[in-house]
């Protein structure tokens, strides 16, 4: 066995090691990709955050001041379809979350808009 079993053992080791390696390509495949998904669903609850704060903007200048609140049933007139959330598929709402938003009003028609974004920052409406 002597030479030709050395190469296959050496062999069987490459393989080994080969599938090892690759695994770990994979895993680095799948966090990039999912990273780039949260990239993409950041955008596209900064978009929508722009359907909400334009409903708000509509009810202030119906109303002459910013609405109590932001959620959909106050607004819903206003911002037809309401945006549902790519993070979990339901229809954005005030909340801590990844593409939840946070609506603080002010005095008169003042207010700040954001959104919660995948990485746990945040996004402010301008």
């Amino acid at each position: 066995m002597g030479r030709s079993g050395s190469v296959v053992r050496a062999l069987v080791t490459l393989c080994l090691v080969l599938t090892v390696a690759g695994c770990g390509l994979q895993e680095r495949a799948v966090e990039d990709t999912t990273g780039k998904i949260d990239v993409a669903r950041d955008a596209t609850v900064k978009a929508q955050l722009m359907m909400i704060k334009t409903g708000i903007d509509a009810y202030v200048a119906m109303n002459g001041s910013a609405p109590a609140d932001a959620s959909k049933a106050t607004l819903g007139g206003f911002v037809d379809p309401w945006p549902d959330n790519p993070f979990t598929e339901q229809p954005m709402q005030p909340g801590e979350g990844p593409g939840d938003y946070v609506f603080t009003p002010a005095a008169g028609a003042g207010y700040t808009l954001s959104v919660n974004l995948s990485d746990g920052g945040v996004y402010t409406a301008p």
